[in-house]
């Protein structure tokens, strides 16, 4: 699903990003150094507002309500969720039956010299 398109954009399925639009996610992100040390984690959730080839936009909920998040237009990394609760390490939140997850991971370039 990483493929691009003829003009070298990358693929992005529109029918796919509309049915995420109202989903409730949940994203974990974490952040390791250049030798892939986890160096922070962070967990956010809300309800998907809009996605395009721009960027998913998240409208955010619980301690980041009010908040929006601009979650790179990756569909690979979005995936259904599987029933139940989930406990959010950052923040202990509980998250009852979200529709969706989707994490990734930021490497931090090397150190100039």
């Amino acid at each position: 699903m990483s493929s691009s398109s003829s003009n070298g954009t990358p693929w992005f399925d529109e029918k796919l990003a509309a049915s995420y639009v109202g989903k409730y996610i949940i994203v974990g992100i974490t952040r390791c150094d250049h030798n892939d040390r986890e160096i922070g984690r962070q967990q956010l959730h809300g309800i998907i507002e809009s996605a395009s080839p721009t960027g998913i936009n998240i409208a955010l909920r619980g301690v980041r309500d009010g908040q929006y998040w601009n979650m790179p237009p990756a569909l690979e990394a979005i995936r259904p969720a599987e029933p139940g609760r989930y406990q959010l390490h950052s923040t202990g939140e509980v998250i009852e039956d979200p529709d969706l997850t989707a994490t990734w991971t930021i490497k931090e370039p090397p150190p100039k010299h």
